[in-house]
C-alpha cells in the first residue's frame, strides 16, 4: 500500500465504456513512455501492474528532481468504485459561494451515487445546484468507473493531466489521497 496517491477519476464513463477508456489511457501512457509494465511485481513491495517509465519525469511538475525516482506503481482501474482521499477527507465546497457541503449529507449523496446515478447537490447558503462531482475539493470523494492511480508520485504537470484526460474522458477529477 502506498503513502499517497494522485487519482485521476473520470466521471462520465459508464461501466460498459470503462474498459475501452482505460485501455486508451494505458496505450497512451505506454506510448509516451510515462509508464512501463512491472517486470517484477511483488504483492508487498510493488504490486501495481505498471511502474514509472523512462519519460515519467516529463509527467510531473518542474520542481521534481529528474535524477531521482518519480514514484511507485501506477494502477489503471476500470471498475465502478468510490475514489477517496483517505484520512484527509473533507466535504467539497460550492463552486459559487465556497460553502462546504455538510459531511453527513455528502456521504449520503456519495452512497446514492455509488448505488444509482450521480446526484445533484444544492448549497444550503446560496441555493446553487450542481452534480455532486462538480462540487470542488481535492479531498472530496468521487464515484467513477475508470481511474488512474499514481502511487507516491509528486504533483503532476498540468499539460500531462490535460493529455491524460483526452484519453480518459471529458470530466476528470483529481483526488489527492493520503494514507
Amino acid at each position: 500500500m502506498s503513502d499517497s496517491a494522485i487519482i485521476i477519476a473520470e466521471l462520465t464513463a459508464s461501466v460498459e465504456e470503462a474498459p475501452a477508456r482505460a485501455a486508451a489511457a494505458t496505450t497512451w501512457l505506454l506510448d509516451q513512455r510515462i509508464i512501463r509494465p512491472n517486470d517484477r511485481p511483488d504483492p508487498l513491495w510493488r504490486p501495481s501492474r505498471y511502474v514509472p517509465g523512462p519519460a515519467a519525469p516529463a509527467a510531473v511538475r518542474d520542481t521534481h528532481d529528474s535524477n531521482g525516482p518519480v514514484g511507485d506503481g501506477i494502477d489503471i482501474l476500470d471498475q465502478r468504485q468510490v475514489h477517496d482521499p483517505g484520512g484527509n477527507y473533507t466535504p467539497p465546497t460550492c463552486s459559487n459561494c465556497t460553502t462546504q457541503l455538510a459531511e453527513d449529507a455528502h456521504i449520503t449523496l456519495v452512497q446514492h451515487w455509488l448505488d444509482r446515478t450521480e446526484p445533484i447537490a444544492t448549497c444550503e447558503n446560496c441555493a446553487t445546484s450542481a452534480l455532486l462531482g462538480d462540487w470542488t475539493g481535492q479531498w472530496a470523494i468521487h464515484v467513477a468507473s475508470v481511474a488512474v492511480h499514481f502511487n507516491n508520485w509528486p504533483p503532476l504537470a498540468d499539460a500531462f493531466l490535460l493529455g491524460l484526460s483526452d484519453h480518459l474522458g471529458p470530466r476528470c477529477r483529481l483526488i489527492q489521497k493520503r494514507i
